[in-house]
């Protein structure tokens, strides 16, 4: 073994030495570790000389050396920092790098544990071992010596990866009597769920709360509309701040706890933390059904980048939807308020003045009755996919993301048993992407089957009617929301002004790739005050109007024939 050597005794320039200290567990701090460690280190400076840099912080508190996360992250981390100095060479050559014992450095596989040793000493650290016995590894390390450390290495990753798997077979029956008898694994739960004589029960006016925020979700409310409508009625908050938050009501929705499951972690909180095995359904009991969950998602989903209230303060039913044909862009509301029109659509581009544009209004309440009216008339399954595509597909999916599933595990354990390191990492790396990426588009298939389009529509035509009669009609608008942009994917405007008339060419483009087109007329009313003639509407099939030329107004080109051929022809002629 070789023995502590004698640094240079140069009076002007004493070697430096860095102090690492690290134990795994936080509470070690309040114990004899630290102190332990510190009194070997000043012996053996007393006796060698060094002079002792304390100028960087060398101590990693609770952190486990076992799977090499304390060499990342020089941010969080005190042996990484010292790693990343001396790969930029701000670490002297000759310095020392004292350790009680070669495990505080490393307890990884016997191969990176080396790795980190040997890298140390060829960019010229002196690694300093005090337990347990006295020891020095440099660039003239003896064979022996180095055969020793190697030894002391392997049993430090081996005593860790004995306790890896003691502890993982605990949590694992831990977790195999939860699902199968429902027995708590820790007593952190949610807030709507308590635990009582060792089994987990709902507190019940919260699980109320849970499934309310659940059932404005699906409906279409937003997370800042339920925050506000809670914080209003005095609902009284369920997490631990005063008051609702739109972050609190996201994390109601998306926790999958609130349908029973229970997804165990390791690592502390933040980028360390990281699930630990599958989940484990009907852990909590549940709030509300899976499939509820899903419709919540596909509703949220439905409302990203889209809209919500209108200018006018009202819920705007097409919000998200409506798009200009001639620029591409969207359409959104100008209040014009006084003896205008109202409310009315126009192109955003020309409202901002981009070049080539054009500022035609469309007033508002006559464009949602036109369509709504057209829309309660078409039979669903003239437009409606003939089956449920989304069910097909999560099926496929779910088989395919167990496939991956398996391949990881599968590779993993020949990583574990000594597999070829460099191939089997970069296979892992990327069968471990396709999973993630199955898994993003098997949720979306699951959140579609959750909210079929055929309910979607029956939902839709029922509200038609109410909205103008409904008590709550901000309530009935909101629901008639998320009922049509579950059923219509784009609708796609072309306003053109004929003097006292507005038309408006609307092709609806529905979920599935069906579409149906209609023209709108405006007259605006006309003569003296007295004996003014009221603005009057009436709406047409592109067909019936005799304008079906079979385009696509989601193409510039076809939007253009279409606008040539409404600037000449007589509006009064195409209505009939």
């Amino acid at each position: 073994m070789a023995r502590a050597k004698q640094p240079p005794t140069s009076p002007s320039s004493p070697p430096t030495a860095f102090s690492y200290l690290r134990f795994s567990n936080p509470t070690q701090a309040d114990g004899d570790s630290v102190r332990r460690q510190l009194d070997l280190r000043d012996a053996w400076l007393a006796r060698s000389g060094a002079v002792l840099d304390d100028s960087l912080s060398m101590r990693d508190e609770g952190v486990s050396a076992f799977s090499g996360a304390h060499r990342e992250n020089p941010d969080r981390n005190a042996l990484a920092a010292f790693l990343e100095l001396v790969r930029r060479g701000r670490i002297p050559r000759g310095s020392y790098l004292i350790v009680e014992s070669l495990d505080r450095l490393t307890r990884e596989h016997i191969r990176p544990a080396l790795t980190l040793l040997l890298n140390l000493i060829e960019q010229g650290v002196r690694i300093v071992q005090l337990l347990p016995t006295e020891a020095v590894y440099d660039e003239q390390v003896e064979p022996m010596a180095l055969m020793m450390a190697i030894m002391e290495l392997s049993r430090g990753h081996a005593e860790s990866r004995m306790k890896s798997e003691r502890l993982g077979r605990a949590w694992g029956e831990k977790k195999r009597r939860a699902a199968a008898a429902g027995v708590p694994m820790t007593r952190a739960v949610p807030s709507w769920v308590r635990v009582e004589g060792g089994r987990f029960a709902l507190v019940p006016e919260r699980a109320e709360v849970v499934r309310r925020v659940f059932a404005l979700a699906t409906a279409g409310h937003g997370l800042g509309a339920i925050t506000k409508r809670f914080n209003a009625e005095g609902v009284p908050p369920i997490g631990r701040a005063g008051a609702w938050a739109r972050s609190y009501v996201f994390k109601i929705l998306s926790s999958r706890a609130t349908f029973g499951e229970f997804q165990p972690h390791r690592g502390h909180s933040g980028p360390d933390r990281e699930p630990d095995g599958p989940a484990v359904p009907n852990y909590f009991p549940a709030v509300v059904t899976e499939d509820e969950w899903h419709a919540a998602q596909a509703a949220i989903a439905a409302r990203k980048g889209r809209g919500g209230r209108t200018p006018t303060g009202r819920v705007g039913i097409f919000s998200g939807l409506l798009h200009d044909a001639r620029d591409g862009g969207s359409l959104h509301v100008v209040n014009k308020g006084g003896k205008a029109a109202g409310p009315a659509l126009v192109s955003y581009k020309a409202a901002q003045g981009v070049p080539g544009a054009r500022y035609v209004s469309f007033p508002l309440d006559t464009f949602e009755r036109a369509v709504l009216s057209c829309l309660r008339e078409i039979d669903p399954r003239e437009v409606l996919p003939d089956h449920d595509a989304a069910a097909d597909r999560a099926a496929v999916l779910a088989g395919r993301h167990a496939e991956l599933e398996a391949r990881v595990a599968e590779i993993q354990a020949q990583l574990v048993a000594g597999g070829h390191l460099a191939p089997l990492v970069e296979v892992l790396r990327q069968v471990d992407a396709e999973r993630d990426r199955v898994g993003l588009e098997l949720a979306a298939a699951r959140r579609e089957s959750a909210a079929p389009l055929s309910a979607a529509w029956g939902e839709a035509r029922g509200l038609v009617d109410a909205v103008e009669t409904a008590a709550d009609p901000t309530e009935a608008r909101t629901r008639l929301r998320a009922a049509v942009r579950r059923i219509v994917e784009g609708v796609w405007c072309l306003f053109v002004a004929r003097g006292p008339v507005r038309l408006a060419a609307v092709q609806v483009w529905f979920a599935g790739g069906a579409h149906r087109d209609y023209l709108v007329a405006r007259h605006a009313g006309h003569g003296s005050q007295s004996s003014k003639r009221p603005p009057r509407w009436w709406v047409r099939s592109f067909a019936d109007a005799g304008a079906d030329l079979g385009l696509d107004l989601r193409e510039r080109a076809d939007a253009k024939k279409l606008d040539r051929l409404l600037a000449r022809v007589d509006p009064e002629r195409l209505g009939g």
